[in-house]
């Protein structure tokens, strides 16, 4: 491969300033983006052992191109005494046996070696990409956005396959047209000469320009691709969102309006690629043209020295085999450029410029145990920040705030007022724009990041769950020196009784060793999480605890347990606490409590203090919060503490949810389809079938393509046969000209076949992509439960699967259907020439088919173990990656590398037995050819000195069937591919055949009603009434665990109904079957009478609006996210969008920002704070003007002012509709007309408000927790 221009410049930057660092044995260079070339690839493989190996692949694939070029040598020796004597036939079939055998074992070693180096590049790209993006700060999260998942999955295995076996058979190629030049040149150096002069320029000016091509247009690939990729993560994250709002064909047009660009760029690609090999091919066939008409000027001028006719055929037989074999190796040129610009995009992240907020640093001023101790002071002076991504929003403005460690501090204040900014910058998760944070008067930034992090502990609002036990996930707060596994592990029991976790810990299926997340693991709910979260902040015994709405999950009778154990925790050590929250009634014990607002303090004190102030910000929190004066009797605090110890003693005793661990892996496994490879092209030609014309074409070129064998053979046979005898120069001439048309019907058939196989297989991407979004989106939601369902895998699936599979309808078809008519056409030519020299030769065919055969099947099983290794790993980076913030609060990036590492490894000593027996299998399909060659010779020569054939048979049959066995050879060098291919195939497919039994797409779902009965009108008031008739609901992942039994509900059309009660007794299931996310397992629900059942699920969905406890937003703006709420079929205006945001109070926030409605939420809403989010979500529930308005923990993110808002906001849509809402913070639910009170599955409670507070029971106790007084 001619390096690139950038290679070029400068003899350390071009190839052999690359060899001479090689050698050498360099450390990593830093590269800047321009440099990150084919070559800086190869500068990953750090350890000697690798470099060796890499060595020994390029010597032993330099060697590989030796043998035929010897056997030319040999070949010009017999023609020039053809027929042979028995002793010449004897001696040159043992030099050919002898060259055979050599190439085998050479053979064997490249590809080992290159399998072995393809396999750590990719994996050395990939434990450095993930090493350093978890070094990454928040900053170049938000301003760059990632697609780690990508880089991980698609780029990495474009890499693999251009550094593997693909390089190795390219220097092969590179060597073998050296050393048959240099062949060349020792048998006749004029007539060699000239066709250097001719083919080297021209070969290296096609390659050149169209490697570069191919380089500009796989980046605009590769972007769009990226972007829709984004589109797909955001959709199948967000799959709930999704399916209530009937999103489907915003997000799915979105994402295909993405993959069409690709695919417009994909086709040039595909085109320069065609034009590239036509070229490369056109240049072969004109080389020979003219080859053999100057050898016929020599051959007549042969008293001059050097121009026998054996000379002659071996100059030309290499030169036309170089140019074959050269052309062949065309495509890798491709892959190379693939490798190259999936590699820069990698190395790009990889040599990232340094960061400031290094936590890889071993610098500055060691933080210990007492850095935060007795008598110590954290200062803010002067403090202003705005976000990287809004350099134009101030968040924090000349902020001022002393600290006194050993206190706990609470901050209150509006959404967005800067609450989570402090914790933030306490963290040194980002540096101010102005002002100093000081601790213990030296600067933060003066501080050794790692040591001072292991100080400190964060349980944020939105809590994440590593894949892993229970255990793993609490000791990894733990920072301190190491302790025995024992100590350990009860130390983290202890943690996680103080973080009231212990209780739901017990009843896992394993207990602490219980598995979470991917692959296969148990799932937790959000009151879960965040007690799992809080165990892991505690069980490090931190300095500094900051607690942002860590709380804001539970329920207020866990909150004040785990409150009260705090207390007493920070009571018998020196703990300071930061405590951010809505529910005012978490920091009513703080020492000092600030308010904010617009990024100041707008007053602090204690909350005795603070409520003595006439008017102030705080008393009108506390205002907004308290239950009206006439709703509870008083409780004096001993009463209420004796509730709270009450709680705590029966803590054992009280229903949290069992999740079981979902149905095993294997069970999943066996519901995948098998496919065969005529299923599976069959599918993929359907998929096509628009394409046909196109299909049609390019399988003509192919055949050409796989002709010009045949006509190659006859036009070689009668002019080896003329220069024998005396020339002839009209004949000569009139041969030499066929060879011309045969390099232009070359260029012909290579451009169609290319351009248009281009075309379906870019077609195919499109569809297939397309296709698997649709159907992923559509499944229910038991089916994203289960093991290899998550959203990093679901999206490899999309991205890199459909890349594989897209060979199926172009390269690998192309060139089977051209290796095809080749072997065919050339056993029918051999066999009319001279079948009994054909019969013979091709006697060896089911060797050279089953050496291929059982190479595939191992690679197939190989590409398979590959691929869940790496989709494992890519998962846990994907994950690691998307919860930042948490890894680098808890330190843990280098764990999380060295498991990413071993992930990436845990195959490996099984796939490099593999590899060796794959490669063995290679070595000798390949080496079989050189086999043949020596019975040809032997056979065919006897054939002709008895008699039986002539000498211009034997030329004709000759190349006819070493040709096709080359042509064979292709199709076995195509064996990875194919594999990678046919697993892809069969797991698109088999997610393409997924079938929802809630399908959204489907019309009609049994007896449908009437329309006038079913149809929802805008606004309409006498509709929305639910009823629950006996309803039982068992989840599928945990049959011997039911929700409900027998749950019964009866809501009147226009009510306001609550449900409240401890976590994990069915409140948000009740929401799920309103949705229709689940079917009941017993018992129906009717919406106005008419079981839901049987109305279209989109019909259904349509006259409802939900609100998630998880505010899932997508990429895109604003005036995009809220504008999806709207009902199916009506695009929201943008006066709609905007009296949305103005009904629940956010307008003002949304005009106020540079690009107004037109802002960027960013990936999941990361541009925005949890408050904004979730009134974002609001605004997208409300303008669809619902029959039925669904709150599953709506305002949990919201300060008491924004809540209050948002509930006049409720309470003027709930005049209209029927609302269900979900609560902790009860001051939420007070004015409703009914509420619920769920317990372990049963409705224990039911009333009014000031009926259910003065009832002794659950809501009473919950009241008195929460109770401001």
């Amino acid at each position: 491969m001619t390096p690139s221009a950038n290679d070029e410049a400068g003899c350390k930057s071009g190839r052999w300033g690359a060899i001479l660092r090689f050698l050498r044995f360099l450390p990593k260079n830093k590269l800047n983006k321009t440099e990150a070339s084919y070559f800086a690839l190869f500068r990953t493989l750090r350890d000697v052992q690798s470099r060796i190996i890499l060595l020994g692949g390029v010597l032993l694939a330099i060697a590989a191109g030796a043998p035929l070029p010897i056997i030319g040598v040999i070949f010009a020796r017999i023609i020039d005494g053809f027929p042979p004597t028995e002793k010449d036939v004897n001696q040159r079939i043992v030099e050919l046996i002898a060259v055979a055998c050599a190439y085998f074992v050479v053979t064997w070693g490249w590809a080992s070696c290159w399998s072995i180096v393809g396999a750590r590049i990719s994996g050395s790209l990939r434990t450095q990409m993930v090493d350093r993006a978890l070094g990454m700060d928040q900053t170049y999260y938000e301003t760059e956005c990632p697609d780690i998942t990508s880089r991980l999955t698609v780029d990495a295995q474009t890499v693999q396959s251009g550094t593997a076996e693909k390089a190795g058979i390219f220097i092969q190629s590179l060597s073998y047209f050296v050393v048959s030049f240099t062949v060349g040149f020792i048998l006749n150096a004029k007539l060699t000469g000239i066709l250097f002069a001719a083919v080297i320029p021209s070969m290296a000016l096609v390659i050149v320009t169209g490697t570069s091509a191919l380089n500009n247009i796989s980046k605009d690939v590769s972007e769009n691709t990226s972007e829709a990729s984004s589109v797909a993560e955001g959709a199948i994250k967000a799959v709930q969102v999704v399916q209530a709002f009937d999103a489907f064909e915003i997000l799915t047009s979105t994402h295909k309006r993405h993959l069409q660009t690709a695919m417009k760029f994909g086709i040039r690609k595909a085109i320069a690629g065609a034009a590239l090999l036509g070229s490369v091919f056109f240049i072969a066939y004109a080389a020979n043209a003219l080859a053999f008409w100057q050898g016929s000027q020599i051959v007549r001028n042969s008293e001059k020295g050097g121009g026998s006719a054996g000379t002659v055929y071996a100059i030309v037989f290499l030169i036309l085999d170089a140019s074959f074999v050269i052309g062949s190796a065309g495509p890798f040129i491709q892959s190379f450029a693939h490798a190259s610009a999936a590699g820069h995009r990698i190395l790009n992240l990889i040599h990232h410029p340094d960061i400031p907020i290094d936590v890889y640093s071993e610098e500055g001023v060691h933080a210990d145990e007492q850095t935060l101790g007795p008598e110590k002071h954290i200062s803010f002076k002067n403090v202003s920040f705005a976000y990287p991504a809004r350099p134009m929003e101030t968040v924090l403005d000349n902020f001022n705030l002393e600290i006194s460690t050993g206190s706990t501090v609470g901050i209150v204040g509006a959404s967005g007022s800067g609450k989570s900014t402090i914790a933030a910058l306490l963290l040194r998760l980002y540096d101010p724009s102005q002002g100093d944070i000081s601790i213990n008067n030296h600067k933060i930034p003066d501080y050794n990041l790692a040591s001072l992090r292991n100080q400190m502990a964060l349980v944020d609002q939105d809590p994440a769950i590593f894949s892993g036990t229970v255990y793993t996930n609490i000791r990894d707060g733990y920072k301190g020196d190491r302790l025995p596994e024992r100590e350990m592990k009860a130390k983290c029991v202890k943690a996680a009784k103080a973080a009231d976790a212990w209780t739901f810990i017990e009843s896992l299926p394993n207990g602490i060793d219980t598995w979470l997340g991917e692959p296969g693991g148990t799932k937790l709910s959000g009151g879960q999480k965040q007690r799992l979260c809080l165990a892991r902040a505690l069980v490090g015994d931190p300095a500094l605890l900051v607690l942002d709405e860590a709380t804001s999950a539970l329920d207020t009778i866990s909150e004040a347990a785990i409150l009260t154990s705090l207390g007493k925790s920070r009571a018998l050590g020196h703990r300071t606490t930061v405590m951010i929250a809505h529910r005012l009634a978490s920091v009513k014990s703080a020492d000092v409590i600030i308010v904010m607002a617009k990024g100041r303090i707008l007053e602090q004190g204690t909350h005795q203090s603070l409520m003595s102030t006439e008017d102030g910000p705080y008393k009108k929190l506390i205002e907004a919060q308290q239950f009206a004066p006439d709703n509870v009797s008083e409780i004096s605090t001993e009463s209420k503490d004796i509730v709270i110890e009450r709680n705590m003693s029966n803590v054992e005793e009280r229903l949290v949810a069992e999740v079981e661990a979902p149905e095993s892996t294997g069970a999943v496994k066996d519901k995948t389809k098998s496919y065969g490879t005529f299923a599976i092209i069959k599918r993929c030609l359907s998929l096509g079938r628009s394409r046909l014309l196109f299909t049609l074409l390019a399988l003509m070129g192919s055949m050409i393509t796989g002709g010009l064998i045949l006509g190659e053979s006859i036009v070689f046979g009668h002019l080896v046969d003329l220069l024998n005898g005396p020339v002839s120069s009209g004949r000569v001439n009139f041969f030499c000209l066929m060879f011309f048309v045969l390099s232009l019907l070359a260029l012909l058939g290579y451009i169609t076949s290319g351009s248009c196989f281009g075309i379906v297989s870019e077609h195919l991407i499109l569809r297939t992509r397309d296709l698997s979004l649709r159907t992923i989106l559509r499944q229910d939601m038991e089916w994203f439960l289960q093991p290899g369902r998550s959203t990093s895998a679901l999206v490899s699936i999309i991205n890199m699967d459909s890349g594989h599979i897209s060979g199926l309808s172009g390269v690998i078809i192309g060139t089977i259907v051209s290796a095809l008519v080749s072997v065919v056409g050339g056993a029918i030519l051999a066999h009319i020439v001279a079948w009994k020299i054909a019969i013979v030769l091709f006697a060896t065919s089911p060797i050279v088919v089953l050496a291929g055969f059982f190479r595939l099947r191992v690679l197939a099983k190989l590409d398979e173990k590959n691929q869940k290794a790496y989709t494992e790993a890519a998962s846990l980076a994907t994950e690691a990656c998307n919860a930042i913030r948490t890894i680098a609060v808890l330190g843990t990036e280098r764990d999380t590398s060295e498991r990413f590492r071993l992930a990436v490894g845990k195959y490996r000593a099984q796939t490099l037995r593999d590899t060796a027996l794959g490669n063995l299998l290679l070595a000798g399909a390949l080496a079989i050819t050189y086999f043949v060659y020596a019975l040809a010779y032997w056979w065919g020569s006897k054939q002709v000195r008895s008699g039986e054939n002539t000498s211009l048979q034997f030329f004709i049959v000759l190349p006819a069937i070493l040709f096709s066995a080359q042509a064979a050879g292709q199709i076995f060098s195509l064996a990875p591919d194919i594999g990678r291919a046919k697993g892809a195939a069969s797991r698109i497919f088999a997610l393409h055949d997924q079938k929802p039994s809630i399908d959204t797409a489907s019309p009609d779902t049994g007896s449908s009603p009437t329309s006038s009965e079913v149809e929802p009108k805008s606004g309409s008031t006498g509709k929305g009434s639910v009823t629950f008739q006996n309803v039982g609901l068992t989840y599928g992942s945990r049959p011997d665990n039911p929700v409900f039994t027998n749950l019964n509900i009866s809501i009147k059309a226009g009510e306001t109904v609550a449900l409240v009660g401890r976590s994990g007794t069915g409140k948000t299931s009740t929401i799920s079957l309103i949705e229709r996310f689940y079917d009941p397992t017993a018992g129906s629900i009717l919406i106005d009478g008419v079981d839901i059942r049987s109305i279209p699920v989109s019909q259904h969905r349509a006259r409802i609006s939900l609100v998630a406890q998880d505010p899932d937003l997508f990429s895109g703006s604003i005036a995009f996210n809220v504008g999806l709420g709207a009902r199916p079929g009506h695009n929201a205006a943008r006066e709609e969008v905007m009296e949305a945001c103005k009904a629940v109070g956010i307008h003002e926030f949304v005009s106020g920002l540079p690009d107004g409605y037109e802002t960027q939420c960013g990936n999941n809403g990361s541009q925005l704070s949890g408050g904004q989010k979730q009134r974002v979500a609001i605004a997208r529930a409300y303008i669809r003007n619902p029959e039925i308005l669904l709150l599953d923990e709506a305002t949990s993110a919201l300060d008491s002012h924004s809540e209050t808002q948002i509930q006049e906001a409720i309470m003027v849509a709930s005049r209209k509709c029927t609302t269900i809402m979900i609560a902790h913070r009860l001051t939420t639910v007070q004015k409703a007309d009914r509420i619920l009170v769920f317990d372990k599955g049963r409705i224990v409670e039911e009333g009014r408000h000031e009926e259910l507070a003065r009832a002794g029971g659950i809501y009473e106790e919950m009241v008195r927790a929460q109770n401001l007084g």
